[in-house]
């Protein structure tokens, strides 16, 4: 997984931060349960209820540590807050998909509960006054210790341990420990980005005021299509990778396309690549920002720019609406048709993905509406076909099983026949040749869920960004860096917008023009990177300072981390344009007066 662990030393640094980490939290839970036995042990209901309420809160400590094991390599943090926003429908639509794992999950809890229940339950019976007290004493110990040797703020779950790498983190966290402390700080979750003021007070440093001032190809605006690949890492696409996936179909597609191979996902969640993707702007809080309470702040709103432009704007997924508030965010952003797995005509008798509908369903019914769509428009797909656990369809199988060695490359496969039906289907229509298409993942994902590819802070961000446009059909491979906030941009650009508009990225049809950009990500709450063409640079926002940087080309096994070499130009290079990206962001969350742009009322 990557826990930089290179020596003896390191284990006992991890395991000193874990001992306080899970003494402060069974400390705190414990302490009130003793105080409680002592003023009430002789009340047999009260004592009773006690009883309860404690076994439910230490099961649901050991219940959340336990699903960080299976929970983590989808998210790569502790159980935070952010599980909240996850799957909101899950058995909206029946339950033969999640019957087992609900049922071991309760008989696991329920498991818990009554050891538990037990415990304490023989605990109480057996102890006197006298020995509470010296239980309590102890447990007081257990809490100064650990409260003090941590020093409060090294233990609140989310500030980075100078002594421990943001790799390493999470093997000293406790999981109910960084829950209850996301909770705590509910929904509007403090930034942890210092407002970098000494260096960085002028928003001009980083201009998120854009303007696209070419033409596109073609006559009129142009009808727009984006499909965001569920869980696509670049390796499906990379001819020297192992994991390069046999897909006709997109391999011819992406061949007569302008082909990104240093495109970069903004973080490794698809609620916050979704947010980058359409709307051009980092989210910095751990909830999703359509669901912060940062929803207000100045931002491009994609669809309501389009349809003062007499766009015609729409949402398609196989999901549950608003699974993962896809909904919600497609409103907030100003799309004015969400269509989910329960618009599609008989979707009860439909075979379906853990997930939800298939993808050959989903995209034969948005085959059917686009029809019926005025032109211009402009839609979404979001598949779910390439997400695990990777459920084909009965009737599937893939001639090129042998190569596509994986259930994740398989499905890749899956989803490339989808779309050559999609694409056979509306080829012929009016509409096909004034559109363009326009294909990005939503984040990373491990190609081989098996194996587990460690994590490394450049490949686990690459991710597949081709543009096809049927006029001009250029098989063009742009080896410039870019990033999933350059699509926002895309989509005005082909749409004629000539106004000004908030967003962190370039038009992708002019981002070959320059040599070596630099674009960014969110790895996790603390940890920001920087990638030009050749180093990947890791910005800590609790300490201020760079973590690591590496040559990505040169050293691709991270043995040599550049921060260690002070005559680097390259680290204080990739510093400063972070600095002030995040700088430009804060200003963003923070100082919404400083920003003056308006969205049109009018067509320009």
């Amino acid at each position: 997984m990557g826990w930089q662990i290179h020596q003896s030393a390191t284990y006992g640094t991890i395991l000193k931060w874990s001992f306080l980490y899970d003494s402060l939290v069974i400390s705190v839970l414990s302490l009130p349960l003793f105080f409680l036995f002592l003023f009430f042990k002789s009340q047999r209901w009260v004592a009773k209820i006690i009883i309860v309420v404690f076994s439910l809160t230490f099961a649901f400590m050991v219940s959340l540590n336990i699903a960080d094991i299976f929970y983590f390599p989808f998210s790569l943090k502790r159980a935070d807050i952010e599980l909240f926003y996850v799957i909101r429908n899950p058995f909206k639509d029946g339950i033969s998909h999640y019957l087992l794992i609900t049922v071991l999950i309760i008989v696991g809890f329920l498991l818990i509960v009554i050891l538990f229940y037990r415990w304490i339950s023989n605990l109480r019976r057996k102890s006197d006054n006298r020995h509470c007290l010296v239980v309590l004493t102890s447990l007081l110990g257990l809490f100064v210790i650990s409260f003090s040797a941590g020093r409060v703020k090294r233990l609140l779950p989310n500030y980075p341990l100078i002594q421990l790498s943001s790799a390493q983190l999470p093997l000293a966290q406790n999981s109910f420990h960084r829950f209850a402390y996301s909770l705590f700080r509910g929904n509007d979750i403090r930034i942890g980005i210092p407002d970098y003021k000494k260096e960085y007070r002028d928003i001009s440093e980083f201009p998120v005021l854009r303007k696209n001032n070419s033409n596109p190809t073609g006559s009129g605006r142009r009808n727009i299509v984006v499909f965001i690949m569920e869980s696509t890492p670049y390796d499906f696409f990379d001819e020297n990778s192992p994991y390069k996936v046999e897909m006709p179909f997109l391999d011819s597609l992406a061949a007569h396309s302008v082909f990104f191979k240093k495109a970069f996902s903004y973080s490794l969640q698809s609620n916050k690549g979704i947010t980058a993707i359409l709307g051009g702007t980092p989210t910095l809080t751990e909830v999703p920002l359509y669901n912060s309470g940062y929803v207000n702040l100045p931002m491009t709103h994609v669809g309501k720019i389009l349809d003062s432009m007499g766009y015609n704007s729409s949402f398609f997924i196989g999901d549950n609406y608003d699974d993962f508030g896809f909904a919600q965010c497609a409103n907030w952003i100003g799309i004015q048709n969400y269509y989910s797995m329960e618009d599609i005509p008989g979707y009860k008798h439909l075979e379906k993905h853990t997930m939800g509908l298939q993808d050959e369903y989903v995209l034969n019914f948005m085959g059917d509406r686009i029809k019926n769509f005025s032109n211009p428009f402009f839609a979404v797909h979001y598949n779910i076909s390439t997400h695990y656990p990777y459920d084909l369809p009965s009737g599937f199988r893939d001639p090129f099983s042998k190569n596509n060695k994986t259930p994740a490359m398989q499905a890749m496969n899956y989803y490339s026949s989808c779309l050559q039906n999609f694409f056979n289907k509306v080829q012929k229509e009016n509409w096909f040749k004034n559109t363009v298409f326009i294909f990005c993942s939503d984040h990373w994902m491990f190609p081989d869920f098996k194996t587990n590819s460690r994590i490394d802070p450049e490949a686990s961000f690459r991710v597949a960004l081709f543009v096809y446009d049927p006029l001009n059909p250029q098989g063009r491979t742009v080896s410039t860096p870019v990033s999933q906030f350059d699509i926002l941009n895309t989509i005005l650009y082909f749409s004629g917008y000539k106004n000004e508009f908030i967003s962190y990225g370039q038009n992708l049809m002019d981002s070959a023009r320059e040599e070596n950009r630099v674009v960014f990500a969110r790895k996790n709450d603390v940890i920001y990177q920087a990638f030009d063409r050749s180093y990947v640079l890791g910005f800590n926002t609790g300490t201020g300072k760079p973590e690591y940087c590496y040559n990505y080309i040169l050293d691709q096994k991270r043995e040599n981390n550049l921060i260690n070499n002070p005559d680097d130009g390259n680290v204080n290079r990739l510093r400063k344009e972070l600095v002030s990206f995040l700088s430009a962001a804060y200003n963003q969350y923070n100082r919404p007066e400083r920003f003056a742009k308006k969205e049109p009322a009018s067509v320009n």
